[in-house]
């Protein structure tokens, strides 16, 4: 592989990317260097489905779904998610897929706005950010 860092991004950072107009918030600053090839995003069956279900739910709208996930195809690092952790099963179980996919991948960020995720700080080997920090440590 490569020497760019391996990441995971918590759907909060791609709904709150897809959702805003500020094209220099901190989240689509994150999206855009991941499609400019700045950091390696580690992607899992669970994370994906998750990420299809709160768009959609948050309505965003389909050809904005369908690009993502065309990028998820042709720039992700699939991971096949075989790892289960349940480390957060009496916080947010549902947060358990990030973690799992960190693991598994043993990728170097996790990239989150969820409290219950940054409050960790890491997870094994992995430094768990908020999009703007994250930023900084790419540079």
């Amino acid at each position: 592989m490569t020497n760019k860092p391996l990441v995971v991004i918590d759907t909060s950072v791609f709904i709150s990317a897809l959702l805003s107009s500020n094209l220099n918030s901190a989240p689509n600053q994150v999206i855009s260097r991941w499609r400019n090839g700045d950091f390696i995003l580690i992607m899992t069956p669970q994370i994906e489905e998750e990420i299809a279900l709160l768009l959609t739910r948050k309505q965003v709208k389909e050809e904005m779904i369908v690009s993502l996930f065309d990028a998820f195809d042709d720039l992700a690092f699939y991971q096949e998610g075989i790892y289960e952790t349940n480390f957060l099963d009496n916080i947010d179980p549902k947060d358990n897929i990030f973690l799992s996919a960190c693991y598994e991948s043993k990728a170097d960020y996790l990239v989150s706005l969820d409290k219950h995720l940054l409050n960790l700080k890491h997870f094994h080997q992995t430094l768990i950010f908020n999009p703007q920090s994250f930023l900084n440590q790419l540079c």
